[in-house]
């Protein structure tokens, strides 16, 4: 952000000095296509997000060329007596190409940032919940159905494991955001390691994951793979509630406070209610 601060603050100098050079320097005389060209350089640049990804020479090259021939169509003189003109007209269009190139790529960079605190990954976008609650009622009740075995996993990250040196004044919304980012980590290792499984849905600060055919004895070596993971890849560590069909609850929503409660138990200084399902947000693997 500092960084931008300071570009925007060059821009705002350069344009100062560009539009009042022939105050400050009278035997300098811009056309008005010079003028009016680099205010069109500026808006395309910043109004085009894809200009930001190509290398500095192509909108070089194709403006360049471009203002030449401006400046002929309104037969204004390019060569002979005003070609030290036409290079320095050049030269100032090459400078304000770059400056706002770079403004760009910083609020392209501060764009993705905000992205990432606030949605997560652009290739994990959640869905609708009302699409995978259905399927998870559906695998609770084949599960009831049919007698077979099913878990539901509550996932959250311990606050303690989040070492962020913040003043005093900002530490509330600084670690909110540094939270919302440790949590889409973990939502994307999540999905990394749970290839095999149909659905993981996210409420608030945790993690819901449905494990169909999964028995109480498989749990211990998924739990580690999955802590393990997080650690290397996040640096965060991992609390874990686990129900159980049909020991714990028979129900959708009973297996959902019993995983939650578990999962709270393991770290009672932050009490945290069972997910509404208006407000959760679904990631869907298939298989």
């Amino acid at each position: 952000m500092q960084r931008m601060r300071f570009l925007v603050a060059i821009l705002i100098i350069w344009l100062f000095l560009f539009y009042n050079v022939e105050r400050i320097w009278p035997e300098i005389d811009l056309t008005d296509v010079a003028y009016t060209f680099v205010t069109v350089v500026i808006a395309v640049i910043i109004v085009i997000p894809r200009l930001r990804s190509l290398p500095v020479w192509v909108p070089m090259a194709v403006a360049i060329p471009l203002f030449m021939i401006a400046k002929a169509l309104v037969k204004s003189s390019v060569w002979g007596r005003s070609f030290p003109l036409t290079v320095t007209e050049i030269c100032a269009i090459g400078l304000t190409i770059l400056l706002v190139r770079w403004i760009s790529i910083a609020t392209g960079e501060f764009e993705s940032a905000v992205a990432h605190f606030s949605i997560g990954p652009a290739d994990k976008l959640p869905e609708p919940f009302s699409d995978g609650q259905a399927k998870m009622y559906q695998e609770v009740r084949r599960a009831r159905n049919y007698e077979r075995p099913l878990m539901l996993m509550a996932i959250g990250v311990e606050d303690k494991s989040i070492d962020v040196v913040l003043d005093r004044m900002v530490q509330e919304v600084q670690r909110a955001m540094m939270k919302q980012y440790v949590l889409s980590g973990v939502s994307k290792t999540l999905c990394s390691e749970l290839e095999d499984y149909n659905t993981i849905a996210q409420s608030n600060d945790h993690f819901l994951v449905l494990l169909p055919e999964v028995t109480r004895d498989k749990l211990p070596e998924l739990v580690e793979r999955l802590s393990k993971s997080v650690a290397e890849q996040v640096g965060v560590t991992l609390k874990i509630g686990i129900a159980d069909l049909p020991s714990d609850a028979v129900t959708f929503e009973s297996l959902v406070e019993k995983a939650v409660r578990e999962m709270e138990a393991a770290h009672p200084s932050q009490p945290q209610s069972p997910p509404q399902p208006q407000r959760l947000t679904v990631e869907h693997r298939t298989t």
